[in-house]
């Protein structure tokens, strides 16, 4: 029962199930109550779900409490995986031998092996703003010098962003950046995080990973 609880509420948060729905669950469920504690579940059946701001109420009842930040950030992220056709294990058919390429392209190989060809989707609406989606090509397009932007390294493109308006690179210390790609003046680096933090915080899933802006061309 709990599991399925949790999935439901999940579901709900993620936009993946009607509100309606939802409302109805919520109230003809009798073992909530116990699967919950009181305070969570009065906090619960308090909400107006014909208010517009009732997903945002149910955040702020059970985040931090029945349900976990984390827990709902890579539920989010492993919907989005799964809608854009990634699973487990998956890897491009491309005969491509990274032993010998330089650390960039290797790094750029190993996520375009995995990924490429996929579109990822914003399947929620966060509350800032984040592109709309992450493009990941299915070979290496792009390769930036990064001696325009005041570093000596070469940035290999992997992904686009928000329909191409801007570009996602890797270094050969495996950093992130992110490029505008309409004006190509500021380089945004992403700090001390894993890949799928970055695609979290893109997706919109994760406001607490930043891009820090690197280098502002005059």
């Amino acid at each position: 029962m709990e599991d399925n609880a949790k999935r439901k509420i999940l579901d709900f948060l993620s936009g993946n199930i009607a509100v309606k729905e939802f409302e109805s669950w919520l109230y003809n469920n009798c073992d909530l109550e116990s699967r919950l504690g009181s305070d969570c579940f009065f906090d619960l059946i308090n909400i107006d779900f014909n208010n517009q701001d009732c997903v945002y109420e149910t955040k702020l009842a059970l985040l931090g409490k029945y349900i976990d930040v984390e827990e709902l950030k890579n539920f989010n992220y492993q919907i989005s995986l799964k809608q854009a056709g990634w699973f487990k294990g998956r890897k491009s058919q491309q005969n491509i031998d990274t032993t010998n390429l330089k650390p960039e392209l290797k790094h750029a190989w190993d996520i375009i092996l995995e990924f490429g060809g996929l579109e990822l989707i914003r399947t929620s609406s966060p509350d800032y703003w984040t592109p709309r989606n992450i493009v990941f090509p299915e070979t290496i397009e792009r390769i930036k010098n990064g001696a325009e932007y005041g570093i000596n390294k070469e940035l290999v493109c992997f992904a686009y962003i928000d329909d191409y308006n801007a570009v996602l690179y890797v270094d050969d210390e495996k950093n992130y950046y992110q490029l505008d790609d309409i004006v190509s003046l500021e380089l945004y680096q992403l700090k001390g995080e894993t890949f799928s933090k970055m695609i979290q915080n893109l997706l919109g899933f994760d406001e607490e990973t930043k891009f820090e802006q690197f280098y502002a061309r005059s």
